[in-house]
């Protein structure tokens, strides 16, 4: 009989929960909080993040690098256009300290990240087709350091601080 009960309220967890998360990592947990993903709302994308772990870790907001693209009722789409990003660089610890993202262990926040920095694709979307945004990246000490940083990491990785060495592998739905 318990198990009769506990069935039908996990069905309804699942088909009612509305988050996806998004990294392979079971430490720290990177969740997109609204699925399916609304565009042109004109609001920006927050993702939480929920540290399990009694480490404090770095992360930079656009040190995701991998491979994206879009299904459109299940095949591929070219994009239309593609934008230009400048180039950005952090000079100085105050850029290192403003830009990147430190969680403290057993917290979680909620913010603004780039799944995958390479992703500069511009589509069309239409009302009466289904899409999804297909990402695969990841982040590591590397990455985080391509924009700057090195020596600002370093010091805090000898305080014990760790660098997020975590993939971002997703298939998000889109809505129009």
């Amino acid at each position: 009989m318990k198990k009769v009960i506990l069935l039908p309220f996990c069905f309804l967890f699942i088909f009612c929960s509305n988050q996806m998360k998004l990294n392979k990592a079971k430490d720290i947990n990177i969740t997109l909080e609204e699925v399916p993903l609304k565009l042109n709302t004109g609001k920006v994308i927050n993702y939480l993040i929920n540290n399990n772990t009694n480490n404090t870790y770095i992360i930079d907001p656009y040190g995701f690098y991998g491979v994206s693209y879009v299904l459109e009722n299940g095949k591929i789409i070219e994009p239309t256009s593609y934008y230009r990003g400048g180039y950005y660089n952090r000079f100085d610890d105050n850029d290192c300290k403003r830009d990147l993202v430190i969680i403290e262990p057993k917290t979680s926040i909620s913010i603004p990240l780039s799944l995958d920095r390479n992703n500069r694709s511009i589509y069309n979307y239409s009302k009466n087709n289904y899409y999804i945004n297909v990402i695969k990246s990841f982040h590591n000490k590397y990455n985080a350091t391509i924009l700057g940083c090195d020596r600002y990491i370093n010091n805090l990785e000898k305080k014990g601080y760790k660098v997020l060495e975590d993939s971002i592998v997703a298939k998000i739905p889109l809505v129009p």
